[in-house]
């Protein structure tokens, strides 16, 4: 009977093993899906910040989308006067390329930090942590008004 139990025991162990890996994996996987966000948003900030720094250095690229868009097809005459509409259509989709890569790229962070949460949620721990670090009473601020 002592055998049996052994046995028991140690498929147990195996399991108990094999879930604690597969938290790892999964905790490692969200762990680099927030690093892959973390370099997409930087890269795209940069850029951003690029742009509006030296905007002569993107001469070429909105030149080039401005062509891509439509270029002269686009230009409206009003009164003698020529709108060039090919340059707002192509800002619009330059911008709105930077918003969805933007909120992919924070998308990715928020996905991995749910997952490092859940395969390693010890919510009680992080409770106990924050109480310590920020007291255990609940203090509210109070505004210029005297409201929340």
């Amino acid at each position: 009977m002592q055998e049996g139990g052994r046995e028991d025991i140690d498929a147990l162990f195996s399991v108990q093993s094999l879930l604690q890996l597969i938290r790892a994996a999964g905790a490692i996987l969200g762990v680099i899906a927030i690093v892959i966000g973390l370099m997409y948003v930087t890269r795209i900030f940069a850029l951003i910040y690029g742009a509006l720094h030296a905007p002569a250095n993107f001469d070429a690229h909105l030149e080039q989308w401005i062509t891509a868009v439509g270029g002269e097809q686009l230009d409206i005459v009003v009164a003698g006067t020529t709108l060039h509409c090919a340059n707002i259509v192509a800002i619009m989709v330059l911008g709105g390329g930077v918003c969805i890569l933007a909120w992919i790229s924070i998308g990715l962070v928020l996905a991995g930090a749910k997952i490092v949460s859940w395969t390693l949620g010890d919510r009680e721990a992080i409770k106990k942590i924050l109480a310590s670090a920020f007291g255990s009473e609940k203090k509210s601020r109070r505004g210029i008004d005297g409201q929340l």
